[in-house]
């Protein structure tokens, strides 16, 4: 009887296992067609070294990338199905930077989709004194939908806009040229005339890279075998949601508005290079958590604020350098806000300078104090001998909360 019952169960998962291995089986079959490649493909030497180093040699460190992309995964997910694309080219982001906002490559390439400057530029994401959009998750992901799309319409085949992604699209073009077809098992070979590849093996590989990476992440037996089936099942919906700040409004006031940390708010904006909204336009794009959103909306107070800048006329021996360190900014900041073309600058003029922490120390010589328990805002403004109305001006605080261990500015009238 013991022998039948483990014989059953022997059976069950075999069966269980056959059936993962034919749902998994079909999925890739379906992630081929959808990217215009051959299901031949699948027996390609190469792709299967490459996914059996995936599933085996390296799997703790590629299930660990899932695991850790809880927030854009699911993001990047949602955005491309929205846009009709296929499925599959999610896992160009975790080729490209393992979903890695602040990736960065040698070849100055950054952020999730891994966009030099001309290309994202070319394709709407800031790149300036203030913030670095190629980091931003949302913002980023819609530049590299827009340029797939284009880069299907140019090539007419998503495996060859996925290889003119890493490649270029000049140097496709020159591949399909000189193999006299767009044929991808061509493309992926050597010309038997100069025997050397039509496309850089980095560029060959990439395709196989984000296949057996579609592969592996989509597979119901792996994902078992591992105890991670979690992973299958993410939600599409956002952690994440947008709100609409005023030109130069710090992390801080924003954390007091909505009740979030600055470091989360710091850890969700990783486009912005410092702890306030570009000061330039009428408003600005920053994300906060979700469960935030209600208290920000009741709190924050959207005004152009006079306070956010501190105004410098230059006096005699004045130079540039000199004015943005004393404000704790860069010399490119200050050039970029007054739309300086050089470093010149004259006697008695006026530069605007973006009023962050420090700069506000540096233009009105103010002391900083680290607030004690037991105090308050009231406490500490007679103290200072200045009104609680100042206190909070200075600091930007929309409530009269404070907490141990926090820096006020205290200017001195």
């Amino acid at each position: 009887m013991f022998r039948i019952v483990t014989t059953l169960i022997a059976c069950c998962i075999a069966l269980c296992a056959a059936l993962y291995e034919s749902n998994d089986g079909r999925r890739d079959r379906s992630t081929l067609l959808s990217l215009d490649v051959d299901e031949s493909f699948l027996q390609d030497p190469e792709f299967q070294t490459l996914k059996s180093n995936f599933a085996f040699y390296k799997q703790e460190a590629f299930l660990r990338i899932l695991s850790d992309a809880y927030i854009y995964q699911p993001l990047i997910k949602q955005k491309i199905a929205e846009a009709g694309l296929p499925p599959a080219l999610v896992y160009m982001a975790m080729a490209e930077s393992s979903f890695k906002p602040k990736a960065y490559s040698t070849a100055k390439a950054m952020g999730i989709w891994q966009f030099v400057a001309g290309t994202a530029k070319r394709y709407g994401l800031k790149v300036d004194n203030y913030a670095d959009e190629r980091r931003d998750p949302i913002k980023s992901t819609d530049a590299a939908i827009r340029y797939l799309k284009d880069l299907h319409a140019q090539f007419g085949k998503w495996s060859l806009a996925i290889m003119a992604y890493n490649c270029g699209e000049g140097r496709l073009k020159r591949a399909i040229t000189q193999a006299g077809t767009d044929n991808l098992e061509v493309l992926m070979s050597v010309n038997p005339r100069t025997n050397k590849a039509y496309l850089p093996y980095e560029t060959r590989n990439y395709l196989r890279k984000v296949l057996a990476l579609a592969s592996l992440a989509e597979s119901e037996s792996l994902m078992t075998g591992a105890g991670v089936e979690h992973l299958l099942n993410r939600g599409s919906s956002y952690p994440m949601a947008v709100v609409e700040v005023a030109p130069g409004a710090t992390f801080q006031e924003i954390a007091r508005a909505s009740g979030a940390s600055v470091a989360s708010i710091r850890a969700l904006n990783p486009a912005l290079r410092y702890e306030f909204a570009p000061p330039q336009g009428k408003s600005y794009s920053i994300y906060l958590p979700y469960d935030k959103i209600a208290e920000f909306k009741q709190n924050y107070e959207f005004a152009a604020n006079d306070n956010r800048y501190v105004v410098h006329i230059v006096q005699k021996g004045d130079n540039l350098s000199a004015i943005a360190h004393r404000y704790g900014v860069t010399t490119d900041m200050v050039k970029d806000f007054n739309r300086l073309t050089s470093s010149t600058i004259k006697e008695k003029q006026q530069l605007i300078i973006p009023m962050i922490r420090q700069s506000v120390a540096a233009a009105s010589a103010p002391s900083e104090y680290v607030v004690q328990k037991g105090d308050s805002l009231d406490s500490i403004a007679r103290k200072f001998k200045i009104s609680v109305a100042e206190l909070k001006d200075a600091n930007r605080l929309v409530q009269n909360t404070i907490y141990a261990g926090e820096r006020l500015i205290i200017i001195a009238r």
